[in-house]
């Protein structure tokens, strides 16, 4: 995401050090697993209520049940078009979804 170059860039780096911790430990019982949300609703840029993001019971429910298989990459069903994107076309995705994220979105009212 554009808006947090930073915070996106230490994820990416993150996902490289566990690849190659996943390698150096491969023939150990170590197990090195990943965690990869999506944008989830939390405080992290007031996103509570935003409804592009996903919603954070949603995702730890989700992510409970991936980790209870073998799986080295914990990822929700909305993580993985960004996870499986890589090459030549990973521009355009980054394209689109940093336009996504400049589109502003209808807020829904709650009754209290």
């Amino acid at each position: 995401m554009a808006i947090t170059a930073v915070y996106s860039s230490t994820k990416a780096a993150l996902h490289s050090y566990v690849l190659s911790q996943r390698y150096k430990l491969k023939n150990t019982a170590v197990r090195v697993l990943e965690i990869a949300p999506p944008w989830v609703q939390t405080d992290l840029l007031g996103s509570n209520d935003e409804p592009r993001a996903m919603p954070l019971a949603e995702f730890i429910k989700e992510t409970m049940g991936v980790l209870g298989t073998d799986a080295q990459e914990v990822l929700v069903e909305r993580a993985k078009p960004l996870r499986e994107n890589p090459g030549p076309n990973e521009g355009v995705l980054v394209t689109q979804f940093n336009d996504s994220m400049l589109q502003p979105q209808p807020r829904t009212e709650t009754a209290v």
